[in-house]
């Protein structure tokens, strides 16, 4: 009986040591992992970011402001269509809020507003001014960067819009492209004689679209520019 009892107890230590010394049981159920949901951009007050007829007396006097207009992307302009103008990539530079040009990106909401001003003294003055809200902040930088290397890369060219609808052919050229930290602006001189100024900016999840016309004597695009520094500060704002 004592054997007995030695030899059970030598074989339960036995398995003891054995099931010590195994490797230990693997789970094979698949790790879940929620990741963070990216915030969606906030429902900004576009219309709060546009300039007041009182801030754009900077650019000339008697100004009137033009019909307000909001939506989706559907409200970004479709006068330039991607195949009409060469070099393509110049049309940013050279029309205002294209679809062709924003159409490639998330756009989430648009806001723009045309302004007319002047004096019998003067040459009349108009503006246009937009602003494109992205999915994030993150997708109006990227946005904005790809579009200050167009505007670097269109200085000193030449855009030519065919318009076999009309019948037509304008010629436009760029020149004085200048980056300032957040805003680029250029001058652009249409073959009808009419000069304009061209300006964009970003801040937060936003983009600002500025063209002012017949700006003689405003002494290059700095009027576009410093409208646009005011919507980005709004944009901040907001």
């Amino acid at each position: 009986m004592m054997r007995s009892t030695t030899r059970t107890a030598v074989a339960l230590s036995a398995c003891v040591v054995l099931a010590a010394c195994g490797a230990p049981a693997q789970d094979a159920r698949p790790t879940v992992r929620i990741a963070e949901a990216v915030a969606p951009s906030p429902a900004r007050p576009l219309e709060k970011i546009l300039p007041t007829q009182d801030e754009l007396a900077v650019l000339g006097p008697n100004g009137m402001m033009g019909q307000f207009v909001k939506g989706g992307p559907d409200m970004l302009l479709a006068s330039v269509g991607e195949a009409e103008a060469a070099p393509a990539d110049c049309v940013s530079t050279t029309y205002r809020l294209q679809r062709v040009v924003y159409g490639t990106g998330p756009v989430q909401r648009v806001a723009s507003q045309s302004w007319a001003g002047g004096s019998f003294d003067g040459p009349p003055i108009s503006g246009f001014f937009g602003v494109v809200q992205f999915s994030s902040a993150a997708a109006a930088r990227e946005f904005f960067a790809a579009t200050v290397d167009k505007w670097h890369r269109c200085n000193g060219q030449t855009l030519v819009l065919n318009q076999p609808d009309h019948g037509a052919q304008e010629t436009s050229r760029i020149t004085d492209v200048t980056v300032d930290g957040r805003t680029v602006s250029a001058m652009v001189m249409h073959d009808s004689g009419t000069m304009t100024q061209r300006a964009l900016g970003v801040a937060a999840d936003c983009v600002v679209d500025v063209e002012v016309t017949d700006v003689n004597g405003l002494g290059g695009p700095h009027g576009a520019a410093g409208v646009t520094s005011l919507m980005l500060d709004k944009v901040r704002g907001s």
